[in-house]
């Protein structure tokens, strides 16, 4: 036997405005075997992080990597485009350095500027295969003048935290600032939420009083003790649109507009957004699919069960606020409603199945193109709809007695608390099975390894509801606009905008003969049947085009209430709504 090496990172940022981070690792005991037999130790970055499923290669903003042994310099090797060899022969010690160009931004990656800094640990820190499961320490040193750092690791002193292995310090994000930290406890435990920007005024009472109510319905789920021994809220507040969220074991990174706390539709999404990355505390960092851990931070991970990942996890997020009074139950139904329309007025769904969705995730999703909508379809929200389907399922099956909770719990108390590990495919749908207490072969073979049309008519049948089709608008030209431009974006296939040869980044000039600058409105105005003749501007030249409108095939679905319920519909109803 022999002592394991310990491993100490040092992240200083001594000069903010010019985006980088200052990395130091510290090798202090050398004499793993390995490294002593072959006399070098590999050093390796990560190109990807757990929970955003694109290679991004975060090696490429590494400079000036040094590396010392025994405080001597040495010569450092370049062998990957993430990895670096340093000969260490039979020294003691490795000190390892480099700078981080860090200016970006995103839930996935680093920033660093005047005001404030954020590292994700995984496109941060690189590590040696040979001490990835040692206990590191981590050591801040802020810029002068940035008093809070907030981190979801242990402290040992100030501004120094342990790490159990390399995973743990991979998957902690770090927020560093002089931002404000909001705390409240839920589920016995407590809660951290750094405020990270500026943001439209709100009641920080009534900010908290939300988290608690998300926490604690969301906790309902499992209904096991909760895992963590504190959680972490990071919230960037930006000037951009849009918002985003990262999961991590303990914690969790949100993007939203500075804005959002003063609209009413940008808040309620928002706190949507806070349940579905809490609740992957449950679902995804401890309920995983087996490929999903321990992680090869240098390849893909292929797992074709993210439509479990994200798509349980993006129906249990409008569940969550329905559970804590957040949401009501006409607005879960709007909510249900959206995933259904997505998945019968996307191409795409007839084209790739959920669980080729999830495995191509690495070169599809995170890289949408023009024909993208013709091609894929998303696993949150196709996910989110077949596991909609299921959990109606479970509950008609059981009576009213289970639910899709009953299949989370059996998987959290198998997988993650005996066997310490991730499910197959198989044992997926066995688990399911179980808990349905009937076989679930062919919901699965067609929903979802196959790309046939889902009859979600018949499982709202279930709770006794109905869809109501909302009567479309006008013509139908199959073309979808660039917000607030006469430009296309997208050509749906077989619509008439597709049989007339119109292309992506096509611009309309005029419809028949008239310049025309709100296109989408206009076609509201114009009836199926009619003939339409386009000027288009593509690539430098002037192209003519003529369109014969049809009826609408989008669909515009509502769930209501059936006339008549029969009272195993209203069991199912009240379970499935939490009524």
């Amino acid at each position: 036997m022999y002592d394991l090496p310990s491993v100490h990172y040092t992240l200083s940022m001594p000069e903010p405005s010019t985006h980088y981070f200052q990395v130091e690792i510290l090798f202090s005991d050398l004499q793993h075997p390995a490294i002593q037999a072959q006399g070098y130790l590999d050093l390796r970055m990560p190109v990807w992080i757990p929970g955003s499923y694109m290679i991004r290669e975060y090696a490429r903003h590494i400079d000036s990597l040094s590396a010392f042994v025994d405080d001597l310099p040495v010569s450092v090797k370049k062998i990957r485009k993430n990895a670096w060899r340093i000969p260490v022969g039979t020294a003691g010690q490795l000190r390892v350095t480099y700078q981080l160009y860090a200016n970006e931004l995103t839930v996935r990656t680093n920033f660093l500027d005047s005001e404030h800094g954020y590292a994700n640990g995984a496109a941060t820190f690189a590590y040696a295969e040979e001490f990835r499961n040692e206990p590191a320490t981590l050591t801040i040193r802020p810029y002068e003048g940035w008093n809070t750092v907030s981190v979801a690791l242990p402290a040992i002193k100030m501004h120094t935290y342990l790490a159990a292995n390399y995973d743990i310090l991979a998957d902690s994000p770090i927020e560093i600032g002089n931002h404000t930290e909001w705390t409240f406890e839920a589920c016995g435990i407590p809660h951290r939420v750094a405020m990270v920007g500026e943001y439209a005024t709100i009641s920080e009472s009534k900010l908290l009083s939300d988290y608690i109510r998300i926490c604690e319905a969301a906790a309902t789920v499992v209904n096991r003790p909760h895992p963590c021994r504190e959680y972490l809220f990071i919230v960037h507040h930006t000037a951009q649109n849009g918002s985003g969220g990262l999961e991590h074991l303990s914690s969790t990174t949100l993007h939203t507009h500075r804005n959002t706390y003063a609209n009413e539709a940008a808040y309620g999404h928002f706190l949507g957004l806070v349940a579905h990355e809490y609740f992957h505390l449950w679902n995804v960092k401890r309920i995983r699919p087996v490929e999903l851990g321990p992680f090869n931070y240098e390849e893909e991970n292929y797992t074709r069960q993210l439509w479990v990942a994200e798509g349980f996890t993006s129906l249990f997020d409008n569940h969550i606020l329905r559970r804590a009074k957040i949401s009501s139950v006409e607005k879960y139904l709007e909510d249900v409603a959206t995933d259904f329309n997505y998945v019968q007025n996307t191409p795409g769904a007839q084209v790739q199945s959920l669980a080729d969705a999830s495995f191509d995730a690495w070169i599809k999703y995170y890289r949408q193109t023009e024909n993208s909508v013709n091609s894929q379809v998303s696993y949150y929200v196709k996910g989110a709809a077949v596991s909609t389907l299921l959990n109606l399922k479970i509950i008609h099956e059981t009576a009213g007695e289970k639910s899709l909770d009953d299949v989370l719990r059996l998987l959290y108390d198998e997988y993650y608390l005996r066997l310490n590990r991730g499910f197959s495919e198989e044992e997926l749908q066995a688990t399911v099975e179980q808990v349905a207490g009937k076989s679930l072969k062919t919901f699965f073979e067609s929903a979802i390894y196959g790309t046939e049309s889902l009859d979600f008519q018949h499982y709202l049948n279930y709770a006794g509801c109905r869809l109501i089709t909302d009567p479309g608008d006008g013509g139908f030209l199959g073309a979808v606009f660039a917000p607030g431009k006469p430009v296309i974006s997208a050509v749906l296939r077989d619509s008439p905008a597709w049989q007339a040869g119109l292309n992506a980044f096509d611009e309309i000039t005029a419809i028949d003969d008239t310049g025309i600058s709100d296109i989408p409105r206009h076609l509201e105005t114009r009836e199926p049947g009619e003939r339409l003749r386009l000027e288009i501007r593509r690539a430098g030249r002037v192209l003519v085009a003529e369109v014969e409108l049809i009826p609408s095939p989008m669909v515009r679905w509502r769930i209501v209430r059936a006339d008549t319920i029969t009272p195993a519909q209203e069991t199912v109803f009240r379970k499935w709504v939490w009524a």
